[in-house]
């Protein structure tokens, strides 16, 4: 054996020795880590790395390995914070969230149609029993329930929309009418890239007003619309199907169908399109049974919200609507209005 042989062998045996030293230095460290005993883990990450790096490098990594392990530590100790104050963390990730949820009423419920409040709505059409001015409002929200049911990247919600309106100006400042809408709906993404169809919805749809007796009027639908993109241009055709129910035995009755012609007034689909300009959005609703005679009822309401210069998370908005159906109780009856006032989402 020469001595360049020697050598050789020397260097490897001395690194061996070096790095199962640095092994054992950094196993004894992250048993302290996890511990939670951050301070002694330090010192033997430390140990560890000062076997093979020199000393400026050291420092260096160091600081970067202390910022790592102090937002950890921070991240395992608090949720979130209070003011000067912190919400005390868990180490399983369940734990937190359900604190999270305890603590912030974080429930993951996202804005679904648009939410907004209409101060101030004028109604041209003389209605018996209420003022032609009035409060609206709409509260909507929607949360995911399961993903990728089908394998088609799809995805199922529960929505859940409520939309009043209210008297404000009348004695006692009652509700005139509020309707419900909770619904189970099916997004089904378009697999195909650059294509102008974007998405299916499957729906189950329940709209009723919560009335009794003759003021009642419910109705349940199965519907199926598509999401089209061309440009800045957004449309979405829809199409239902109502679910038959009986004929009620007489008009008090709780059972039975609240509003048996209630096709010929809503039609059997509604057409949405949308048109973003800038920080504007422009919608338009229509709405139309299909019947070339004199009996052809529909809707059509147009929409447009606007930036507030003021405020951030606010918009100006401005709803017309003219026709049949912008209420349950209205669904036979014309309403020509005008509505200003804010959106909180769109």
């Amino acid at each position: 054996m020469n001595l360049k042989t020697l050598f050789y062998i020397t260097i490897i045996f001395t690194i061996s020795l070096y790095a199962n030293e640095s092994k054992i230095l950094y196993q004894k460290a992250q048993i302290y880590e996890k511990q939670g005993n951050y301070k002694k883990a330090m010192i033997f990450y430390k140990k560890a790395a000062s076997i093979f790096i020199k000393p400026t490098s050291l420092k260096i990594k160091t600081k970067k390995l202390e910022a790592f392990l102090k937002n950890k530590h921070k991240k395992l100790n608090a949720i979130e914070s209070l003011g000067k104050n912190e919400i005390q963390g868990y180490k399983l990730k369940s734990t937190d969230q359900t604190v999270k949820q305890m603590v912030f009423s974080k429930f993951d419920f996202k804005p679904y149609y648009m939410n907004y409040i209409l101060p101030l709505t004028y109604d041209s059409v003389y209605h018996k029993g209420r003022s032609s001015t009035e409060v609206k409002f709409q509260i909507s929200i929607k949360s995911s329930l399961v993903k990728n049911i089908l394998g088609l990247n799809d995805e199922l919600f529960f929505g859940y929309t409520q939309t009043a309106w209210w008297q404000i100006t009348e004695a006692s400042a009652p509700f005139r009418e509020t309707n419900y809408m909770p619904e189970l709906f099916l997004i089904i993404p378009n697999i195909y890239h650059n294509n102008i169809l974007k998405a299916y919805k499957i729906g189950l749809l329940h709209q009723s007003n919560g009335w009794a007796g003759l003021s009642s009027r419910s109705w349940n639908r199965i519907y199926l619309a598509t999401i089209f993109q061309q440009g800045g241009l957004f449309v979405i055709p829809r199409v239902w199907y109502r679910i038959p129910e009986k004929k009620k035995k007489n008009i008090y009755s709780a059972r039975g169908d609240d509003n048996p012609n209630i096709y010929d007034y809503m039609g059997y689909g509604d057409l949405k399109i949308f048109y973003p300009y800038k920080k504007n959005l422009f919608s338009i609703l229509i709405r139309n049974n299909l019947k070339l005679t004199r009996n052809n009822k529909g809707a059509l309401q147009f929409n447009w919200t606007f930036p507030l210069p003021w405020v951030s998370d606010m918009f100006g908005y401005v709803q017309i609507f003219s026709g049949y159906g912008e209420s349950l109780i209205d669904y036979n009856k014309l309403n020509n209005k005008i509505g200003i006032g804010f959106a909180i989402s769109r």
